[in-house]
């Protein structure tokens, strides 16, 4: 697993050194997240690559589904609890829905639990028999900020984690996914209590 910490040299020293003021003052230690939500893009490549193979990626009871002109889809999942906070680069923040997959071999895959770990910049999800498992690590220029009780953590890129690949080739009795492959982008906003 890899910590963010280890990346953190990514984020800018200004940003880290504006989390670093604006949080003096506040409690880091066991803060509740209280609403929020994560906003995936997809990007039109990733989509292509998926269609040519024969598997189809779908976001399940999403908060809204939006496809751009650019030929890439944005999802936005609500979140539902956690305790992920930027002063201590830690927790993790859990989502409502889930996303389906399914291949022209006709086995299909959903994809619940979804869930932000800030600790390892990874985003989660799981079936029914496989557990926690991190479906795509978060890279590119990292950027993270906080503002009173709101906190906002982005990635520019988001890449197929390992286990990830393994989990879907595995369910849906592919060839498709491999680790570091591109998928897009990722964007949370949380408050906290």
């Amino acid at each position: 697993m890899r910590g963010l910490v280890k990346r953190a040299a990514a984020v800018s020293t200004a940003a880290l050194g504006a989390i670093a003021l604006v949080g003096a003052g506040a409690s880091a230690a066991h803060a509740a997240v209280a609403s929020g939500s994560v906003t995936l893009t997809v990007s039109s490549s990733f989509i292509s690559q998926m269609v040519h193979a024969g598997v189809i990626l779908v976001p399940q009871n999403a908060a809204s589904v939006t496809y751009n002109s650019n030929g890439s889809v944005t999802i936005v999942y609500t979140a539902t609890g956690g305790d992920a906070n930027l002063q201590n680069f830690a927790g993790t923040i859990s989502y409502a829905g889930s996303i389906l997959g399914f291949s022209l071999n006709g086995r299909t895959v959903n994809l619940g639990g979804l869930l932000f770990d800030l600790t390892d910049a990874q985003f989660d999800g799981q079936t029914t028999t496989s557990g926690e498992t991190p479906l795509v690590d978060l890279g590119g220029a990292l950027s993270a900020s906080i503002s009173g009780s709101t906190q906002n953590f982005g990635a520019t890129s988001t890449q197929i984690d390992a286990a990830g690949a393994a989990l879907l080739d595995s369910a849906l009795h592919t060839s498709v996914f491999t680790a570091g492959q591109s998928v897009g982008s990722f964007a949370a906003t949380w408050t906290v209590a």
